[in-house]
Parts: C-alpha cells; structure tokens; sequence
C-alpha cells in the first residue's frame, strides 16, 4: 500500500471516534469499546502482573498506560471489542468486523478554550532546589514537571485532538488510552521476537532557532543527554546477546529538535517486554540519576502526581512482544476540561528561565491539537 493509501485509510478511521489508539508512521492499531479493563495494580512487578492478567483473557493484545510512579494507581489495560491494525498490507480487523464499527462523526471543529498559563515563579523555585541538590552531590539530574489545566466551551472531542496529532507530529507514537492523548517522540521500547529497540531523547530545542539559547553544542546539553542514554544502555545490557548504540544525533520532531540515542539488538531466549519495561522505566530522561534519589526528590518538590504522565505507553500482546513510548507531549480530556503535562531535565548549569522555555516548546503539539495559542 502506498502512504498515501495508508493515510487516507488513517483518517477515515480517526472519523469515526476510536477509543483507543497506537499510531506511528507505518502502523496504526485503533480500538472501539472495551471487552474488558484490567488493572495490573501498583508496585515493582506491575508489568509482569500486566501481562499474566492479558494471558488470562482470549484477547490477542491490548491497549496499556501505566502510572509514572510504581506506587500510584491508575494504571490500566484496555482491550477493545473492535480492534483494527492499518499497516503497509492495508486494514484487517484484529478483533470484530467492519459492521461492528460506529459510523462517520460529522466534524464540528474544537470548541474554544483557555489555558491557565503562568507558574513561573513557582518553577524557579522548584529548580533553584533541584540545583541545590545537584551542588551538594545528591543528584546528577532530576527531571521536574508541571502540570497546567485548560477549560473549554463545550466537551472536546478527543477524536479530533487524536487525528490532529497524528498529522502534525507524524515521526512520533501517537497515543490514546482510556481519555490520555499525546504523541510522543521517545520510543521507551519495543520488543520483536527477540529483536528490541529503544530511543533515548534529551536535550531540546526550538527547530526555528537551532543555534539560540538551547544550542546542543553546550556542555549542559552533552551531560543532560549522556545521562539519559546511559541509563537507558545499563538496563538493556544484561537482557541482551548483543545490544549496538548509535552516536548521539539531533532528531527533528514536528518543530522541536533533540539529542537523540538508538540502541538495537538481540535478547536473551525467554525475555519478555515486562522485563524490560521494569529495567528500564524511570529512564533518566524522565527521572535523573541516580534513580531512587532522583524519585524521591520529584515526590518532594513537584506537589502533585504526575498520573500517567512520563509513563510507559503503549500495547503488549499475550507473546511478551510489544511496543511502549514515553508518555510525553500529553494530557488527560475528561469532558470540556484538559489536564496538560510537560517537564524538562535539570543538570548542573540549568537556567531555570531558559528551562521554563523548553516545558513552553514542549506544549507547542498538545496546545496545537487543542486549538489553543
């Protein structure tokens, strides 16, 4: 099929108000109702949980969004009753029949909105505290977030926010589970018939102006990144039989540029994705370093949960084969109200006025999508 094809099957699909929702540049896997919800529940073993709970249905796979914080929950496994796979082959119905899908939603456009911006005195603080605990040696990074809130006329239609992420940002996974919708640059994982693949991104700037305040070529920018692709090649290695890391790159997404890391190889016979989900996830480009103290300085100063946010995204199937993003470049719709997320690595030399900069850059695709300035 030609990707003209794939994109015209893409948006007639997006038409008719899936549910759920996994989309990247060759794959969609867009689902419509629910045949069951599984809680794989809180704790260190929740991914394993995850899957074993999967297995336990006749289901082929499903839909999963797990919390930032092994000890909250909300994390959740959604298999639907429709489920439709587009690809290079064309469309074919995982699970239900073409009959079972809803029909056409007449498009009505976004309704107007408004977003509650500010906070940054509030986010100085919180960096000026992060910075002092990198000077006394606590931490070499930790990743701060915030958490904004937008309110609109009338109840939006998630549909449309999905279909218009899928357009602007079409090199990132473009994400739905049960009302969180993003689309995020940064593949956490993949697993393939003992194939994996993951992405380490760190390091933002604005593509209208590469060489401005967020040049890559700084030595804040090098750490921040070097860190988060370290961590990401200490958990792969002991799953792997041979694991190969690319060179640091700069990756374009939409409008914004990172530092960009690609590891691939082969995995040990008998390694399942919840295995590597649970190595790698919190990776330093969501958390800091060293983890634990960087987890329990984000639980100190940030004042709120970040819910799913910066949290594996993505599907599994009943084989321990899947694919999980991090979920970044995100929100929650819950009727006509909007909950956004955005963050940004702090390391030695962060600024934080120029750190609040890069969480605005990081809004640019979810206030897009919204119809919001």
């Amino acid at each position: 099929m030609t990707r003209e094809g794939h994109s015209s099957q893409l948006s007639d699909a997006l038409m008719r108000a899936p549910d759920s929702a996994w989309i990247r540049r060759d794959v969609a896997l867009l689902g419509w109702g629910e045949s069951s919800r599984i809680d794989p529940g809180a704790g260190a073993d929740r991914f394993d949980r995850a899957t074993r709970r999967l297995r336990s249905t006749s289901a082929p796979l499903a839909l999963a969004s797990f919390t930032f914080d092994e000890n909250d929950s909300g994390s959740i496994l959604v298999v639907p009753e429709v489920l439709l796979r587009i690809d290079g082959d064309g469309a074919r119905f995982l699970l239900g029949t073409e009959d079972d899908l809803p029909a056409p939603r007449p498009s009505t456009g976004l309704p107007q909105g408004t977003i509650g911006e500010g906070g940054l005195e509030m986010w100085t603080s919180l960096v000026e505290e992060a910075l002092e605990a990198i000077e006394s040696r606590e931490v070499d990074k930790v990743v701060l977030s915030r958490r904004l809130s937008a309110r609109f006329a009338a109840e939006v239609p998630v549909h449309l926010v999905l279909a218009n992420l899928a357009s602007s940002e079409p090199g990132s996974h473009t994400f739905l589970v049960d009302g969180f919708v993003g689309s995020s640059p940064e593949l956490l994982v993949s697993l393939a018939k003992g194939r994996v693949r993951s992405i380490s991104l760190a390091g933002s700037a604005d593509l209208g102006d590469p060489a401005g305040s967020h040049s890559f070529d700084t030595a804040k920018m090098a750490r921040e990144h070097t860190l988060a692709a370290d961590s990401v090649d200490d958990a792969l290695a002991p799953f792997c039989t041979r694991l190969q890391r690319s060179g640091s790159s700069v990756a374009t997404y939409g409008d914004i540029q990172h530092l960009s890391t690609t590891f691939e190889g082969d995995t040990h016979p008998g390694t399942e994705l919840s295995d590597l989900l649970s190595a790698l996830h919190p990776t330093a480009a969501v958390a800091g370093t060293p983890t634990k103290t960087a987890l329990e300085l984000i639980r100190e100063l940030e004042g709120h949960e970040r819910g799913r946010y910066a949290g594996p995204v993505g599907w599994l199937d009943r084989s321990g084969d899947g694919e999980f993003a991090i979920a970044l470049r995100c929100g929650v719709i819950e009727g006509d109200e909007a909950t956004l997320y955005t963050g940004a690595g702090i390391v030695e030399g962060s600024d934080p006025r120029l750190e609040f900069e890069e969480t605005r850059l990081k809004l640019r695709p979810m206030l897009g999508a919204l119809g919001l300035s």
